[in-house]
């Protein structure tokens, strides 16, 4: 990110920091079991205020689905971040994560209890899913084993569907349910 700021790496982690310590930003580490297995350890940063974070890209978040679908879905995935930081607050033995190998199979988030029990959650804001939108979920079931709860795809939807042993999606509105 700092390359990409045009800031050296100094600079740029004393800013994160004071972002971080004003509840502006927040880094959630990746998940693994095996240190020794190809993935890929960096935390994503997610804006806690999605809206400021709109704001800052200039993006209209009314428009966004129909101009720029691939900045929405961050955005969306985004807010998703933000709602579930919240709602852990209410539980002090989950944590989140993500998931990323090198191949680039990735689940947005983990949560996962402190005796290892874990579900992925895969956002996709769009109002269909698809087989393929399980991927990264399927790689994450294989790689946590018995201690995976369960998948689920958040999408734009309405309906609850079956995708397999232990794999759904779910409406985004399922947060506020």
């Amino acid at each position: 990110m700092a390359r990409d700021l045009g800031i050296n790496a100094m600079t740029f982690g004393r800013y994160r920091t004071l972002l971080e310590a004003l509840f502006i930003v927040k880094r959630i580490p990746p998940w693994y079991r095996n240190i020794g297995k190809r993935l890929v350890k960096s935390p994503k940063m997610y804006f806690l205020d999605t809206p400021l974070m709109c704001h800052i890209l200039g993006i209209e978040i009314s428009t966004a689905a129909k101009e720029n679908p691939s900045l929405f879905g961050k955005v969306c995935e985004n807010f998703i971040a933000s709602e579930l930081l919240k709602q852990l607050t209410l539980f002090d033995d989950i944590s989140l994560y993500h998931f990323r190998t090198q191949s680039q199979e990735e689940v947005d988030f983990v949560l996962e209890r402190r005796d290892g029990a874990m579900i992925g959650i895969e956002v996709k804001c769009g109002e269909s899913v698809n087989n393929d939108h399980f991927k990264g979920l399927k790689v994450l079931q294989a790689s946590a084993g018995d201690q995976f709860r369960g998948g689920f795809v958040f999408y734009g939807g309405d309906h609850v569907l079956p995708f397999g042993k232990d794999l759904w999606a779910v409406p985004i509105s399922i947060l506020w349910s």
